[in-house]
């Protein structure tokens, strides 16, 4: 009897597949997104998002295309291996927070700035 090969091996031929999944993820948590929240904003579940990390297929186009804008990227930093999409972002616990600091109020933010400088100084680091 003749087997079909089961759709996620047809999908996975290219030469590194494990790039997007990578990617993916890491640019979702840079930003301080759940899979959910991520997922709900191109129209995907939590499980599918969950698919696409794992690496066993890649979305349609279409879903790329809403992703990398989701994610205030280019569709090529999602496909393909360019030292751009190498970046890493740092620590993504810090990125939420800091994602959140916005919504403070403007004497806030001056303040948290300032604290932060102090930190930079204090650990000679450039500001």
């Amino acid at each position: 009897m003749f087997f079909k090969k089961p759709y996620y091996f047809t999908t996975m031929q290219n030469k590194h597949p494990s790039f997007f999944g990578d990617r993916l993820r890491r640019l979702r948590l840079d930003r301080g997104l759940t899979q959910t929240q991520l997922g709900n904003k191109v129209g995907l579940s939590k499980r599918m998002m969950a698919h696409y990390e794992k690496h066993v297929t890649r979305p349609p186009t279409d879903k790329v295309a809403l992703l990398a804008q989701a994610l205030g990227v280019r569709m090529e930093d999602l496909l393909k291996d360019t030292p751009a999409s190498r970046k890493t972002g740092g620590d993504p616990k810090f990125s939420r927070k800091l994602e959140k600091a916005k919504i403070l109020p403007q004497g806030d933010k001056q303040l948290l700035a300032t604290m932060i400088d102090s930190l930079l100084k204090k650990n000679k680091a450039k500001v």
